[in-house]
């Protein structure tokens, strides 16, 4: 079988099937299907951790591409159901772990499920297909989070690490997660470490601890820039972008914070019910927007809609993207670009 939309990879994992003896998880979110899957992992062993595993990698496979079956069918001396765990599986080297889950599939079960961990396959590649349409196996396809799903993760997250974010931090990690949710959880742990935070003695967690801490994604002080660009005001945009670089703020912190931005906007565009007027709109949602930023925000609220807001977004993470794999004076050239083509589009929208 196979599974790409959460809720229903969610119900699987909750209640797996006992009849299915190989998981495939891959796709795009590969610290969200790694999480996933050592939940899972956790809930089929004996023990938890790395305790109730028999690790494996795909060199164990090139000679003996059987060694997956026999370990799926291995006793435990101690008695007790382990789980196979096969990782890493990319490039060329990904055929053994095809025909492992080949023996896997065609020896009698087991009593040790196999979990597989792959990066971002194509639908089309020999070991997905073969997951997906084998009746004892499983492939579930993990996508990165959208703006709207972001913001509700960053909330589960912290709810787990004992913290209480402010409405702003919220938003700040979402931006966090959409270019790394790896990054973001690491930076969550380290903020409840800090506060002293855990599930049954919960922290507030706002923008000062973030700032305190210095975050691996933090931001500065950039709204003049976030506020240009959303706002279509191009000559104010790039002013910005170049007083910024000049005060030692470096393009890639420049792009997260319209990042941060433009998922507050999506949230914002989506929960704002339709023909009221964006300004009694945040006008009814009280201190959860900062009394500076409402004047802004009602003009941008405007200018972008839910779909809009979420393309501009993909653009930023694109941007961010780019900016990594170029040099530093073209990463300035590119951040501009970007930045300026999405203002352009939010002044075409003011005519």
């Amino acid at each position: 079988m196979k599974a790409d939309k959460r809720p229903d990879i969610d119900r699987l994992l909750a209640k797996p099937d006992p009849g299915l003896r190989l998981f495939l998880f891959y796709g795009q979110d590969e610290a969200g299907s790694r999480a996933a899957a050592s939940a899972l992992a956790d809930r089929l062993a004996e023990e938890p951790g790395s305790a109730g595993r028999i690790q494996l990698s795909l060199a164990d496979l090139r000679d003996s591409p059987s060694r997956l079956a026999d370990e799926a069918a291995a006793m435990s001396m101690f008695g007790g159901r382990k789980v196979v765990w096969l990782d890493q599986i990319a490039g060329a080297a990904a055929v053994q772990a095809v025909k492992g889950a080949e023996a896997l599939l065609t020896s009698p079960m087991g009593d040790n499920p196999v979990i597989m961990l792959a990066g971002d396959l194509k639908p089309t590649h020999a070991l997905v297909k073969l997951a997906g349409t084998a009746k004892d196996a499983a492939a579930l396809r993990f996508y990165l989070p959208d703006a709207r799903q972001a913001g509700a993760l960053a909330g589960e997250l912290c709810k787990a690490a004992g913290l209480d974010p402010s409405r702003e931090a919220q938003q700040a990690l979402a931006a966090m997660i959409l270019t790394s949710r790896a990054v973001a959880q690491r930076e969550i742990e380290k903020y409840a470490l800090y506060l002293d935070a855990a599930p049954d003695t919960p922290k507030t967690l706002d923008m000062a601890v973030l700032d305190r801490l210095g975050a691996a994604f933090s931001e500065g002080n950039f709204a003049d820039l976030a506020n240009a660009v959303a706002g279509g005001d191009t000559k104010g945009a790039a002013a910005e972008h170049v007083r910024l670089l000049a005060d030692g703020k470096a393009s890639v912190a420049q792009v997260r914070a319209v990042q941060r931005r433009f998922v507050q906007l999506v949230e914002l565009a989506s929960a704002k019910p339709p023909g009221m007027p964006a300004d009694a709109y945040l006008d009814g949602l009280g201190r959860k927007i900062f009394w500076k930023d409402k004047p802004s925000l009602t003009r941008q609220l405007s200018l972008w809609s839910v779909t809009d807001a979420e393309r501009a977004l993909a653009r930023l993470n694109q941007i961010e993207i780019d900016l990594k794999s170029s040099g530093s004076a073209g990463a300035d050239l590119t951040a501009a670009g970007g930045l300026l083509l999405i203002a352009r589009r939010a002044a075409a929208r003011r005519r």
